[in-house]
């Protein structure tokens, strides 16, 4: 019974200090102190040893000699890493799904930027936007294997904690000409101009490391 009792604390515990990191709350590069952790969230040590844990094993914080548990802070070099995956695995993806999306699902990816074509952009709001467009035509894709490696590489939570690198004027033209070449069905200029959309930002991070 205690066994059962601890494993739902430490499932507890695991989705509300996940939740503080997804937030910020518990912000990129922050030490996290166990005891004040443990207090604020009302549990002892041990369910919440076990939460970090399953966080580190996400890569959602890092354990650190002689600075204790971190919060995962993504270097440069890493940044460019992940968007190489994400070509990889969203090139592929969009042309799976503008293959085969139904008109419905391509209209749920046009709502997602409609609120943001008066030009009043709120970068918290598009940021979710941006997440789930690609969320949606990865899980839209038909391909199961591919969505799992999307899923288990966390190149989602990866998106969310890095955050928007270029602005919302500029790569909001560029969701909208994949979701046309989309709706036109041209899967070889969906393709493209996904890899490109992705490209763009990871030459700007590589141009950033060269300076």
């Amino acid at each position: 019974m205690n066994k059962i009792f601890n494993n739902e604390l430490s499932a507890q515990a695991y989705n509300k200090v996940r939740a503080m990191i997804m937030s910020k709350e518990l912000a990129p590069g922050q030490k996290i102190v166990q005891d004040k952790l443990a207090e604020t969230l009302g549990i002892s040590r041990t369910p919440l040893r076990s939460a970090l844990q399953m966080l580190e094993g996400e890569g959602l914080i890092v354990s650190l000699p002689r600075k204790g548990v971190i919060v995962k802070e993504f270097s440069d070099v890493e940044i460019v890493e992940i968007f190489d995956c994400r070509m990889a695995l969203e090139g592929t993806a969009v042309r799976l799904f503008t293959n085969h999306a139904r008109p419905y699902e391509i209209k749920r990816l046009r709502d997602l930027f409609s609120p943001f074509l008066d030009g009043d952009i709120d970068n918290t709001t598009y940021q979710h936007a941006d997440a789930k467009f690609h969320n949606m035509i990865m899980e839209g894709s038909g391909n199961g294997f591919l969505h799992r490696l999307f899923q288990q590489g966390n190149l989602l939570v990866c998106i969310d904690l890095i955050g928007l690198i270029r602005l919302p004027n500029e790569t909001l033209p560029e969701h909208l000409a994949i979701i046309e070449a989309i709706e036109k069905r041209d899967a070889d200029l969906a393709e493209s101009l996904a890899k490109e959309h992705l490209n763009k930002t990871k030459q700007l991070i590589l141009k950033k490391i060269s300076e």
